[in-house]
């Protein structure tokens, strides 16, 4: 049974579906009439340099890459309200963001081989931003 982590022994099971049960609950009568989250992926800039994707209180930026780079190519600033991307000593975003992020929260990694640069946001309201930079 798939209820793990809640409660011991024989009551796993039932501390799991209480669980489920209260979730199902909780999500089911949220969003009534609200309009559907855009969270699929947007492009960035006409070049094609980035894209970005939101869902809730996340933002994924990825950084496509050809040729492949490393963590050593790669220098990212983050700030509130401002973020700094540069690969090979070239600079691909500079700017204000449209609305604000946890600084700690962030971070950035490379996709396994170097061929694409990620960089995840955590914004400090969960509302939805209508672009990525201001």
């Amino acid at each position: 049974m798939l209820g793990g982590g809640k409660g011991g022994g024989g009551m796993g099971g039932m501390g799991g579906m209480g669980g489920m049960g209260g979730m199902m609950g909780g999500k089911g009568g949220g969003g009534g009439g609200a309009p559907e989250k855009d969270d699929s992926e947007k492009a960035g800039d006409a070049s094609g340099k980035w894209h970005w994707q939101q869902k809730g209180e996340e933002i994924q930026v990825r950084f496509p890459q050809d040729p492949a780079i490393t963590k050593k190519d790669v220098s990212v600033k983050f700030k509130r309200t401002h973020l700094t991307v540069s690969i090979k000593g070239e600079t691909v975003m500079d700017g204000a963001l449209e609305s604000t992020v946890e600084v700690d929260d962030c971070t950035w990694c490379l996709a396994p081989g170097g061929v694409e640069l990620q960089v995840m946001l955590t914004k400090q309201k969960e509302a939805d931003w209508g672009s990525l930079m201001a």
